[in-house]
């Protein structure tokens, strides 16, 4: 049997076996009286397994060692100490019949000298670690179109509308729509055209990039669904 805390490249293996160790697996049962039927025992998900395991670090190259050419004993105690205190998750293995291998976190770790030899007693107590992952949120949707919104569309027209002080409104253009309208119908004025061109420009040309024309030959082609920020 061996017994090793892997960290990537980074190993520690056991010089000295335990002379035993204790695996912990319970479940989150619960029990509860039920009405004519007494107490019951609802069944949960099992908890995380803990292990502790007791051994020393050798100062010496002792016969029943498991290796030679180990460490001293305090590099082993300052790597398990620093894995702890970077919450460095190892990897636990223990061959032969126990076959077990898998992430623990360093809950404790306890050593010290019992004697002149310098050899460092110490007890680990780990328990299994499970890696939890996040799933990226979805991005928002229109709930009218059930399209996908384009923040970085709505940072610029929010850019846009702080430009103008806030004084004006956002308009999304309709099949059909030409500057002209859009003027007269937001401003009162066909003239003022060119100020929402001027405004509007790059997210103008965007859309007719987008739609395979070298430009909108200043706003002469407009695309249905684009946003423009009208100024008042």
């Amino acid at each position: 049997m061996e017994i090793w805390l892997n960290n990537g490249n980074d190993k520690i293996r056991l010089p000295i076996l335990p002379s035993s160790f204790t695996v912990e697996s319970s479940q989150q049962n619960t029990s509860q009286n039920v009405h004519r039927k007494g107490e019951v025992n609802l069944l949960g998900k099992r908890n995380l397994k803990t292990i502790e395991i007791s051994s020393f670090f050798p100062n010496h190259d002792y016969p029943f060692c498991q290796y030679h050419g180990f460490k001293k004993p305090y590099y082993y105690v300052k790597k398990i100490e620093g894995w702890k205190d970077s919450n460095v998750t190892p990897r636990l293995i223990i061959t032969g019949d126990a076959d077990i291998n898998m992430e623990v976190s360093i809950e404790s770790f306890k050593y010290g000298e019992d004697d002149a030899t310098g050899d460092v007693s110490f007890t680990a107590s780990l328990k299994e670690y499970v890696i939890v992952k996040y799933s990226t949120p979805a991005k928002k949707t229109n709930t009218k179109t059930g399209k996908k919104v384009n923040k970085k569309v709505s940072k610029t027209l929010r850019a846009l509308l702080k430009k103008i002080k806030n004084k004006g409104s956002i308009y999304t253009v309709k099949k059909g729509d030409t500057l002209l309208k859009i003027a007269k119908k937001k401003t009162g004025k066909s003239s003022n055209w060119k100020k929402i061109y001027t405004l509007n420009k790059n997210i103008i040309e965007k859309a007719a990039k987008k739609h395979k024309r070298k430009s909108s030959n200043k706003g002469k082609y407009l695309y249905a669904g684009t946003k423009l920020v009208i100024p008042k």
